[in-house]
């Protein structure tokens, strides 16, 4: 049973009193939820916080009035501050995700995501934040070493020369290990600076980017790397086959720049008869047209994920079809890189398109980080928005109920995961169930460890039966703004323990914000979901 952590008199009928404005979080009764470590992860007021009188209720101006009580409710002392860094409507209201500075330098996977009222009342706040630091800056400008460093850091991981792999943006910010979701990571924040690597020769399915975190102050020392590649205006190019070296640098695949390809398909061209073009070409529109119908995505698709490549066309969906690696051809995979698409010859489905274009948009979102489960939670979600613009396509001959799932079916691939029925590929349907991976390969199992997520998704549309919990569906449109809400909420960092609370309190805020009619019977089967799949959720403070 939920308690507070606060005593208070009630009002009339049993509820809680009303707070005054001026109240904040650490004043007001409220329900705290922790992690398996002790750290808050979500606090819920019995009653919406209202802004401090005179305090504008736009939302940016909302969100940072509640700021520093939310800080202090989830550190104690506050570290730093919670700056505003984006706005996401959400029905009536709007999720303002908030991120968290120590002397104007970000910390690394430190944010909180305040759910708000139309009147800018605060209704709860998620996230995660370092709660200490240590040491300070001497510069935040790297130097060469700091790139060095890294270059040979990702050499000796991948056994790669170091002059096949580059360097991009190099940026200040304050590591904290357990916010960048390393094995056994404490929660303290030091200086450091991030550092991309591109181009490793490991990974023959996609070009890899490797994140790499330097000691601020001993730029000879590497704090954490990983592997982080995953991953309407419409261009879509045709590399016709032609093989391309993945592993180079410099990125050969890109659609409309001088080292990529010539668009062959642009807005406002009828098809051109080469069937990958024109599948991609339709697939983004539909895609687009899913996330303007479903979401609340700030713009559209297009203005939030594209890219111009400065070719004339402007900002677009772009993707290139039929490339081939030097080594295979042709080459059986699609990915999301550097904003934009890239796929094999036969691979231009639907649910593939939909799901990498949802790589773009979860990477603009709450960046979670690909690796162990929050990876596994950024694949599932790939994977439900994508077999969603699918299954909402009626019109495309591959949607029958053989196929209603299957992602992957109809490309050349096949089916290659089963969202109804994970175990048919060697994915656990239950969290930490049969086939569940706890290796550091695949970056922590990620593409093994999505499948709780997604039999999670499939219930709540369908409904069903699993682990002796019944489910009643809810249907497409309301688990889609579900889970929008939720990757509204979720941070970068993310557990399955986490992505559990945030899809019951995504369930609440969308009843408060009157989203696609949903009610508080469908929060009921929201919970069945989470538990049908054994999904963790947050412990409530005692």
């Amino acid at each position: 049973m939920a308690t507070t952590i606060f005593a208070s008199t009630t009002g009339a009928y049993g509820q809680p009193p009303t707070p005054t404005p001026g109240s904040d979080l650490t004043t007001v009764p409220k329900e705290v939820l922790k992690d398996p470590e002790g750290t808050i992860r979500q606090v819920v007021p019995q009653q919406p916080v209202p802004v401090p009188s005179g305090t504008p209720r736009e939302a940016p101006s909302a969100a940072q009035a509640h700021a520093p009580g939310v800080a202090k409710t989830f550190t104690g002392a506050p570290v730093g501050a919670l700056v505003v860094d984006q706005v996401l409507p959400v029905g009536e209201g709007s999720t303002v995700r908030l991120r968290q500075e120590i002397d104007s330098v970000p910390v690394f996977g430190a944010s909180v995501s305040q759910l708000l009222a139309k009147d800018g009342s605060l209704v709860s706040a998620t996230g995660s934040l370092t709660q200490q630091s240590q040491g300070r800056f001497t510069t935040t400008t790297a130097t060469q070493a700091v790139s060095a460093t890294a270059v040979k850091a990702v050499a000796e991981q991948t056994k790669t020369p170091a002059d096949k792999l580059a360097t991009g943006a190099v940026k200040a910010y304050w590591y904290d290990a357990k916010l960048a979701s390393a094995p056994d990571g404490k929660s303290v924040a030091v200086p450091a600076f991030k550092v991309t690597v591109t181009g490793d020769g490991k990974d023959k399915n996609k070009p890899s980017e490797f994140i790499v975190f330097v000691d601020a102050n001993d730029n000879a020392k590497v704090l954490d790397s990983w592997d982080a590649a995953a991953h309407l205006n419409r261009v879509v190019c045709d590399a016709a086959n032609k093989r391309v070296d993945l592993n180079s640098p410099v990125d050969p695949t890109e659609c409309g720049t001088a080292n990529g390809f010539k668009a062959t398909r642009v807005e406002g061209r009828g098809p051109v008869g080469i069937a990958d073009v024109d599948n991609v070409f339709g697939y983004f529109g539909n895609t687009e047209g899913f996330y303007a119908k479903n979401t609340q995505l700030p713009g559209n698709l297009t203005s939030y994920i594209g890219k111009d490549t400065g070719d004339g066309h402007g900002t677009a969906l772009r993707g290139t079809v039929r490339i081939c690696d030097v080594s295979e051809c042709p080459y059986a995979n699609a990915f999301w890189y550097n904003g934009h698409m890239a796929y094999g010859s036969g691979v231009t489905t639907e649910d593939i398109t939909g799901h990498e274009l949802t790589h773009g948009v979860t990477e603009r979102v709450n960046g979670l980080q690909y690796r162990y489960e929050s990876g596994a939670i950024n694949e599932s979600m790939s994977d439900i928005f994508g077999e969603f613009v699918f299954l909402a396509d009626t019109a495309n001959p591959c949607n029958t109920a053989a196929n209603r799932w299957k992602l992957g079916a109809c490309s050349s691939l096949g089916v290659i995961r089963d969202m109804k029925n994970p175990k048919a590929y060697r994915q656990p349907d239950t969290y930490k169930g049969t086939y569940w991976y706890t290796g550091s390969g695949d970056n922590g199992g990620v593409h093994t460890n999505s499948g709780v997520g997604n039999k999670a998704a499939q219930l709540l549309v369908d409904g069903g039966s699993h682990n002796g919990v019944n489910v009643t569906a809810i249907g497409l449109e309301k688990t889609a703004a579900l889970y929008w809400t939720t990757q509204t909420l979720l941070t970068s960092n993310a557990t399955y323990r986490t992505l559990g609370s945030a899809l019951n309190n995504a369930c609440k805020a969308n009843v408060q914000n009157k989203v696609k009619g949903t009610t508080a019977a469908d929060c009921t089967q929201v919970a069945n979901a989470v538990k049908a799949v054994k999904m963790p959720t947050l412990n409530v403070a005692s």
